[in-house]
């Protein structure tokens, strides 16, 4: 209520990034505090049911979605909140601005946000070494999850090198990987879900998840795919069918779409992708085709339009096994994360 009343409005009076920041900033703050931490974890955590999936425990269902925590600032306060798992990034191979201002939009009456950001970033080795330094793996109760993307400035024919520096520089703090192709706000990389992209790139990424065991002590954390809400079901088919000839443990479905009729006033948008409440039947619908094709037996996050009880329900409902927020987090506060992994922990009828 707190936060409804009082905090959201007057975040809510900022410019859509500046109150990120803030909020970031304050977090990051908190994330040092052991007294504030410990304050926090009394109000929140250790809600729901746990979750097995892809040799992972998760305490409950509900995860932070990546793009909230682009640089790993504040994993452990996502952890205090009661998130059963965060993922964090898109991260890229180096640092980048990301794309011009403004890009970042709220929709309230909508309870959606458009972005344009740009996979801004501090680059996957600051990453790395500030998780190493402040949410290590021997510290950590829940699973931790880093999104790799491509740099803005890559060629798409060398995507590859990216996504293998990235695994490179995470596979020994991650608890899974995520491979993001479908973010539509850096150039041509929507263009990794077609053919003649696509097979070569799972290839080399499985070639290189091999390579890594034998340095990391046999081991090779979870690989997941994250892919976008407006491909055809037959290009669904291909992506998901291919995931799972090269090996990878699961699919996030799905990402912002640039679909504009999910909005009213579809002929003014900014461009960006589209998140929160409007594309919720398209990730339920992607998420119930892809567990039907599979037979229910390939693991699925479902990510994208999750804004209540009800919504989060259906997307269990549809096959996923876990969830993820972030517009949501943004319109209903902190205390989001606790309230809906307890009420899902109530729901019988998804399991």
């Amino acid at each position: 209520m707190l936060y409804q009343k009082i905090l959201r409005p007057l975040l809510f009076k900022l410019d859509p990034e500046n109150a990120h920041e803030l909020a970031t900033r304050s977090l990051q703050l908190l994330n040092h505090s052991k007294v504030g931490l410990n304050l926090l974890k009394r109000f929140t955590e250790n809600n729901g049911s746990a979750v097995d999936v892809f040799g992972l425990q998760f305490p409950n269902c509900v995860g932070q979605a990546a793009g909230l925590d682009k640089n790993a600032l504040f994993p452990a306060v996502s952890q205090a909140l009661g998130f059963g798992h965060v993922e964090v990034g898109t991260v890229t191979p180096n640092a980048q601005p990301g794309n011009d201002r403004p890009r970042l939009f709220r929709y309230p009456d909508h309870q959606a946000l458009i972005n344009r950001m740009g996979f801004n970033n501090d680059g996957v080795d600051a990453l790395a070494t500030r998780t190493e330094n402040s949410f290590p793996k021997t510290s950590r109760k829940i699973p931790l999850g880093i999104n790799l993307g491509k740099g803005k400035e890559t060629p798409i024919e060398n995507a590859l090198s990216d996504y293998c520096y990235g695994l490179t520089k995470v596979s020994e703090i991650a608890d899974y990987v995520t491979i993001n192709i479908s973010s539509p706000n850096t150039p041509e990389l929507r263009k990794l879900h077609q053919f003649e992209f696509l097979d070569p790139l799972l290839s080399g990424i499985r070639s290189h998840r091999t390579a890594l065991k034998k340095i990391i002590h046999g081991k090779s954390p979870p690989c997941l795919l994250k892919i976008s809400p407006d491909e055809s079901f037959r290009s669904l088919e291909y992506l998901t069918l291919k995931a799972i000839e090269h090996g990878f443990d699961g699919i996030i479905a799905c990402n912002t779409s640039v679909n504009r009729n999910f909005l009213s006033h579809s002929n003014n948008l900014p461009e960006g992708g589209i998140s929160g409440k409007p594309i919720g039947n398209r990730s339920i619908e992607v998420i119930q085709f892809i567990a039907k094709l599979t037979d229910f037996k390939f693991p699925i996050i479902g990510s994208g339009g999750v804004h209540d009880y009800d919504t989060a329900a259906k997307v269990l409902n549809a096959g996923a096994s876990l969830l993820q927020i972030y517009t949501s987090f943004i319109y209903k506060g902190p205390l989001w994360p606790k309230a809906l992994a307890k009420q899902i922990s109530k729901i019988q009828d998804w399991i």
